[in-house]
């Protein structure tokens, strides 16, 4: 098997279940030594349980993407362990309040704007003297279909997803002359936990949206991290990939 990350270190934020989980699960198949991250001890202890089973190199990063404290020690954590840090996927993500916009309140947006922007600025701050020290590093940021096209309901979602893509071709373009690469990968509808709160006939209509008539599934998305993660993708910088079944081809 082509390990293509084989030595490589990853931080994922909100890896200890979903989408982040998923991305996980490639990393370490890829060889990479991977710190799975969440505020819940017990669920990341699970995961890492889960990833090692499977015979990946997982670790457990417990701590909240909105405390910069506990990301600046977890950096200096992981490197005391491993030497270094050389992949950080920024994935971590709150429950959306799914309401008309009118109806939404400025406490609802806090959700999709704390963990879902500022955790991102956040952990990226964290990491980023480190990977420029080494004059190396990839930061992959998980945006959505929803920052690109916009999703009724779901307006500060849609805003936060919107302002990581502004976030990755501005950090991309800072950074363009060093080692360190900065791309986003926007996944559509995707089999998570998080569908489970909407309804079928939602998801139905979803899914007849979809041009290949089925949700991703979350190791579709670590894929495609790891590419971006790899030393294949060094010539790529500031670009957002759409993994969603063609739902936003343009």
């Amino acid at each position: 098997m082509c390990e293509r990350l084989k030595g490589s270190v990853a931080l994922v934020t909100g890896s200890h279940q979903g989408i982040g989980l998923g991305i996980a699960r490639v990393l370490c198949r890829e060889g990479a030594v991977v710190f799975v991250n969440g505020r819940s001890a017990d669920r990341v202890e699970a995961a890492v349980t889960g990833l090692c089973a499977q015979g990946g190199d997982a670790r457990p990063a417990v701590g909240s993407v909105l405390d910069y404290d506990r990301l600046t020690g977890l950096v200096a954590e992981i490197v005391g362990a491993c030497g270094r840090l050389d992949i950080l996927v920024n994935n971590a993500v709150a429950p959306s309040v799914n309401v008309p916009f009118a109806q939404s309140t400025p406490e609802d947006w806090e959700q999709d704007l704390g963990v879902g922007l500022r955790g991102y600025l956040l952990a990226t701050r964290a990491v980023i003297n480190h990977m420029l020290e080494r004059d190396r590093g990839r930061i992959i940021h998980i945006s959505s279909s929803a920052g690109k096209v916009g999703s009724p309901n779901l307006a500060a979602y849609s805003t936060a997803k919107g302002a990581i893509i502004a976030f990755t071709k501005a950090l991309a373009r800072e950074l363009a002359s060093t080692g360190v690469r900065v791309n986003s990968v926007a996944p559509g509808a995707t089999n998570t936990p998080m569908q489970d709160r909407l309804s079928e006939e939602f998801k139905a209509h979803m899914r007849s949206t979809i041009p290949v008539g089925r949700y991703a599934e979350p190791e579709e998305i670590g894929e495609m991290v790891a590419f971006l993660a790899s030393d294949a993708a060094d010539y790529i910088t500031g670009q957002v990939f759409s993994v969603d079944g063609g739902r936003t081809m343009q």
